[in-house]
């Protein structure tokens, strides 16, 4: 009885002895991370930096290519422009250039004729001149010529009010019969308006087939050539200075509020420049005649028209929004593409910085900026190209009299319009590719996690969870499980399948002994001498 007390004693000793050996050596945690779990993370983080990096790279890729694109598109186009704009100013320039060059010559060779063949005083001998003029050499302009008796004559072509002249009260030519015959049909009214003006006026018809005048109408209106500034600065000229010149711009005297007396071309007869405010740029040259002693007779006036300026500019322009005006040197507007009067409502010309369409308004102010304050001469921008409030624009002026300055131009998206288009098409294109590629890259993700997941179960988990189920058993002396597994090849997986062998041989060997240990306890006598054993061995 004894003995077994002391067995049971020592049983009980080894027990706490191993628990106490087991609590030694493995400390628990208060929670745990299934291997499948950590098979996920692992997997989520890798396939996340392994999706991710390459998408925004190729993001950036795209969108750094499309800003290429669009820049290099962009360029491109501000080459464009330049050279569009460059070649509108310019065939507009040579077109005026070559304009007043011609009138120019012919205004010349009016002054030669006139200094040869005509009577200077005469305003008969002068109006066969002109229409002579017309007849043989196609000239097209009007033709004018005053006297320093206020005497002045105008030819307009053909046909209709051909002619209109004016004489001072009182005048009287015996040589000009045109002089005598043009009153004959003025009324007494008429005559008492000849009076109170102090001079007579009339329009009369032209026939250039028989070389006649007649049907000669009172024209109420006071005109006084010498007086205007196309008169006054061709008289300032001496015999030995005789040359063509431009007035400045100022408005007709002559009571029709649609036309603009501009420039005046001085040759000594003097030209004299009209401009219409109905988009026609008249001008007239002037060029002065003295007799032998140096005495001013007259000075002779063309027209310089530019017909229908506003279409005419409006032609040269290669773009929907494009633009084109022309100004003098100091800056007035003589001529615009825009449908804006040159004119304001004092009936004077309106400078382009103070014009009310922007784009006129904008550039003039831009150049005029440029200019030095006390040299404000817009021909000195000759060549100048600029780009501001979203306009490209440039400058060019004739380099001879009357020196017209002409500026055009066109807002930056008539050039890179198509290309912001592209652009915003390429950003749609790329907003939906990115949609796609991250749906791809999301479903790809959730495959790969899914399969990395599947493939972690059936080749780590499940050999780990039946290995803890039977040595969950095996503490507690059971190995049917063990004892009832089928015959089945290792884990696919090196260490795995190393630790299956070792374990299941070390189950193998647990359970024999345990099996022995039972059947010696079960043997009568062997109590008492397993139990004696460790006495003696202490004893030894």
């Amino acid at each position: 009885m004894v003995e077994r007390d002391t067995q049971i004693n020592s049983d009980s000793g080894r027990e706490s002895f191993n628990s106490e050996m087991e609590k030694s050596k493995f400390k628990g945690r208060k929670c745990s991370i299934p291997v499948l779990a950590i098979v996920f993370l692992q997997t989520f983080v890798v396939a996340s930096v392994v999706l991710i990096i390459p998408l925004v790279i190729s993001f950036s890729a795209m969108t750094s290519s499309n800003d290429l694109s669009t820049s290099t598109g962009r360029n491109v186009a501000n080459r464009l422009a330049v050279k569009i704009q460059r070649v509108e100013g310019s065939l507009a320039l040579e077109s005026i250039g070559a304009a007043i060059r011609i009138i120019h010559q012919n205004t010349l060779d009016m002054y030669k004729v006139i200094s040869a063949y005509n009577n200077q005083s005469n305003l008969e001998s002068l109006l066969f001149s002109f229409a002579n003029e017309v007849k043989f050499t196609g000239y097209e302009l009007n033709m004018y010529y005053g006297t320093q008796q206020d005497a002045f004559i105008q030819f307009q072509l053909s046909g209709h009010d051909a002619i209109w002249i004016k004489t001072p009260l009182g005048y009287n030519d015996p040589y000009c019969n045109i002089c005598q015959t043009y009153q004959q049909n003025f009324t007494k009214a008429d005559r008492e308006w000849m009076v109170k003006r102090n001079c007579s006026a009339a329009y009369g018809d032209w026939d250039p087939k028989t070389f006649t005048y007649s049907n000669f109408r009172y024209d109420n209106l006071s005109y006084y050539p010498t007086r205007r500034p196309w008169y006054k600065q061709a008289a300032m000229l001496d015999a030995d200075n005789v040359k063509v010149q431009f007035t400045p711009p100022y408005i007709y005297a002559g009571g029709t509020v649609s036309m603009i007396a501009g420039i005046t071309a001085v040759e000594q007869p003097v030209i004299f420049i009209f401009y219409l405010i109905n988009d026609s740029l008249p001008q007239m040259q002037n060029i002065p005649f003295f007799n032998a002693n140096g005495r001013l007779q007259g000075v002779f006036g063309t027209d310089i028209s530019f017909t229908d300026m506003h279409n005419s500019l409006k032609s040269y322009l290669q773009t929907p929004n494009a633009f084109m005006y022309v100004i003098t040197r100091d800056g007035l507007l003589i001529g615009t593409s825009s449908d804006e009067s040159i004119v304001d409502a004092t009936g004077f010309l309106i400078s382009a910085n103070q014009s009310a369409t922007p784009s006129t308004r904008i550039t003039a102010q831009l150049f005029w900026s440029l200019l030095p304050e006390n040299n404000k001469d817009f021909t000195l921008l000759h060549g100048e190209q600029r780009e501001h409030e979203d306009l490209y624009f440039q400058l060019r002026a004739l380099p001879f009299a009357p020196y017209f300055v002409i500026v055009n131009g066109a807002p930056k998206s008539d050039y890179t319009g198509d290309i912001d288009a592209v652009l915003q098409s390429l950003d749609d294109n790329l907003q939906s590719n990115v949609r796609k590629i991250i749906g791809i890259s999301v479903g790809v993700f959730v495959a790969m996690v899914f399969i990395s997941c599947i493939l972690t179960y059936f080749s780590v988990s499940v050999p780990l969870a039946k290995i803890t189920s039977i040595m969950v058993d095996a503490t507690s002396f059971d190995f049917a499980a063990y004892k009832n597994m089928e015959k089945q090849l290792c884990s696919h997986i090196s260490e795995l399948a190393t630790m299956e062998k070792v374990f299941y041989r070390m189950i193998g060997k647990f359970a024999h002994s345990i099996r022995m240990n039972q059947a010696l306890k079960s043997t009568p006598g062997n109590e008492s001498h397993i139990s004696n054993a460790p006495n003696r061995s202490q004893r030894k």
